[in-house]
């Protein structure tokens, strides 16, 4: 075999191996064109331990729902309608319990947002006529770490939020990254709970971490490529110049 011939087969051995294989990251390819799945697992996010809720108390009568309210809290920047302002949070302690106005402690870990506005608007109907409680969650947040553009932690307005919203959010995986076996950490009371998901199945839309948790964190892996070849797949496009380079040279030579 001549030189010319063995520099053009490693070119195009090269060039094989850049290329990732469908299979490897198509996410739910197994899913045909128009079909329904529905998920086995009820989607709902729980109050834990460390989450910062914002709960507002409104009635028919304004003023005699103040003392039911925390008061603004101003953040010292001016806006055309005056001091920027927001609601202090009620922060759930170790022992999951918020110290709410006139009711005193309230035992709140365990139960979904509605449940516990529907706890309130019984307790406050003592004191209120037609009493409506509205309850956010003010630091939910995940965490989307490893082979993505964009790692990092990531506030959720909504606590409706997908393991494939997270990634999105951390502008999705890389080429690289192992979508078979993405790693999430939930945290549940004092225990840590590790599970892995496939992002390539169907399953995924079943698993209890479709949907995510506060505090959630998602690890993706690299693949084996990634790891053996470390920066490699960036200095590819000079190494094949530069191959090609040569090759062109050396035909010139040996013409």
């Amino acid at each position: 075999m001549s030189i010319y011939k063995f520099f053009v087969i490693t070119i195009y051995g090269i060039s094989c191996l850049a290329c990732a294989s469908s299979k490897d990251v198509v996410y739910l390819q197994d899913i045909k064109v128009n079909e329904r799945i529905k998920t086995e697992c009820e989607y709902k996010t729980v109050i834990h331990a460390d989450d910062l809720l914002s709960i507002i108390v409104s009635c028919d009568d304004i003023e005699a729902a103040l003392p039911f309210n925390t008061p603004m809290i101003g953040l010292g920047k001016e806006v055309s309608s005056g001091n920027q302002q927001s609601v202090q949070g009620y922060l759930v302690d170790k022992k999951g319990c918020i110290d709410f106005p006139v009711l005193g402690k309230l035992q709140v870990d365990g139960i979904s947002r509605n449940e516990l506005a529907e706890v309130l608007k019984e307790k406050l109907s003592g004191y209120l006529k037609n009493p409506i409680v509205t309850i956010q969650f003010l630091n939910f947040k995940v965490t989307v770490l490893g082979e993505v553009k964009s790692p990092g932690s990531y506030k959720v307005n909504s606590e409706r939020v997908s393991i494939l919203d997270a990634l999105g959010m951390a502008g999705d995986l890389q080429i690289n990254a192992k979508r078979k076996n993405v790693l999430v950490m939930r945290e549940e009371g004092d225990a840590k709970v590790f599970t892995r998901v496939d992002l390539t199945s169907s399953e995924l839309v079943h698993s209890p971490f479709f949907y995510l948790q506060q505090n959630d964190v998602i690890y993706v892996e690299p693949n084996k490529g990634r790891i053996a070849g470390g920066n490699a797949s960036t200095l590819l496009p000079y190494i094949l110049s530069s191959v090609s380079t040569f090759v062109a040279v050396l035909a010139l030579i040996l013409r």
